[in-house]
């Protein structure tokens, strides 16, 4: 593993029929669109228009999140990465998220991927401006939980 800061270009250069789809038994050549039940693949559509920075970007978070555990790794050991990635498992299998302590995006899973210190326009606008924001105190998001 390197310490890469920017993510990989994964822009495609090259295509075949099937690269977007699983190819067919009958005709390895092209895609098996009844088995899918996507319909046809406008090949133009996946490629063309493509910013090459789009790539990149879509996979920003990611790469970050691998050197963060990888600069883990080498300071601290392979137990601090493993810690980490166990801890964010849990939190993400949790079926209970109180909307106080963030809902569906809980604070702490903000703090394991060090974005606690870091305002986003979802930290601000919770749900959209339609939803009302009618946001329950935790005692009773608990009550309706357990149905006391």
């Amino acid at each position: 593993m390197s310490l890469r800061l920017i993510p990989d270009n994964n822009q495609v250069s090259s295509i075949s029929t099937t690269t977007f789809g699983e190819a067919a038994a009958s005709a390895p050549g092209l895609q098996d669109i009844l088995k899918t039940g996507e319909g046809p693949l406008n090949l133009a559509s996946k490629v063309n228009n493509r910013h090459p920075l789009e790539g990149r970007i879509s996979n920003w978070e990611q790469t970050q999140y691998e050197t963060r555990l990888e600069t883990y790794r080498r300071v601290f050991g392979a137990g601090e990465p493993i810690k980490r990635t166990m801890e964010l498992q849990i939190i993400e299998s949790t079926d209970f998220k109180p909307s106080l302590l963030g809902g569906s995006d809980p604070l702490h899973k903000d703090i394991l991927l060090n974005r606690d210190s870091s305002v986003t326009w979802e930290d601000i606008y919770k749900g959209g401006f339609e939803s009302g924001n009618n946001v329950k105190d935790f005692h009773s998001e608990l009550e309706n939980k357990v149905g006391i």
